[in-house]
């Protein structure tokens, strides 16, 4: 699969082929980590791992879950 490198802004920007992409999980405002080995250029998405601030900081309002109780069903105690 060959690509064309362009000028974008004070930069050169390479299009990322949808099938590509789709398969890495790229989308639009993913970060890439651009490195080189010497012979190559290596682009690898940046795996961002969620923070416990991060998942509560999309917490708002009330518990939107309700609590179930339900009948007894083996030898738990009530």
């Amino acid at each position: 699969m060959t690509t064309t490198a362009q000028k974008w802004g004070g930069s050169i920007g390479v299009r990322i082929p949808h099938r590509i992409a789709k398969k890495y999980g790229v989308v639009n405002g993913s970060q890439l980590q651009v490195s080189d080995d010497g012979e190559k250029i290596i682009i690898r998405p940046v795996e961002n791992e969620i923070t416990l601030e991060e998942l509560l900081a999309q917490c708002v309002g009330d518990n939107p879950h309700k609590e179930i109780f339900g009948d007894s069903v083996g030898k738990e105690e009530i």
